[in-house]
């Protein structure tokens, strides 16, 4: 059964950018992944057309950045769950047209089911939604 995907994150910053954003390729629209790294933050990594020996076309999965503190917080649940979520690349700043001293800009926008991500409540605590229930017998 498939579920509408709903916007969890509409627009999310992508910090500490590990590419050349001008000679990815990148565009708006462009498809990305969220996977976690070892360190705890969550990578958004993209799929790139390279080139290997200059001649033969193919498909290399980058890590691009990663997300901010609150935006990982709030996805983290559904990303170590392995939930479907559809990534894409909303806002792009290379290298060239930013002004002196900033650096380049990506920003990200997350869909998925707002039924397995974190939640705030007012007194600043979150709170992560219980594991999915396996379709398997009840033992």
């Amino acid at each position: 059964m498939n579920d509408l995907l709903q916007p969890l994150i509409h627009k999310a910053a992508v910090r500490d950018i590990a590419v050349n954003v001008a000679r990815t390729g990148l565009s708006i629209g462009s498809e990305a992944e969220l996977h976690p790294l070892p360190d705890g933050r969550i990578g958004v990594f993209a799929r790139l057309d390279r080139r290997f020996l200059g001649l033969i076309p193919r498909k290399v999965t980058v890590l691009v950045g990663v997300l901010g503190p609150q935006a990982s917080a709030l996805i983290a649940p559904a990303v170590e769950r392995g939930e479907l979520l559809r990534v894409r690349i909303v806002g792009l700043t290379p290298e060239h047209l930013t002004s002196p001293g900033m650096g380049p800009e990506v920003h990200v926008s997350v869909w998925g089911d707002p039924r397995h991500i974190a939640v705030w409540s007012n007194d600043g605590s979150v709170s992560t939604p219980p594991a999915l229930k396996s379709e398997g017998p009840v033992t």
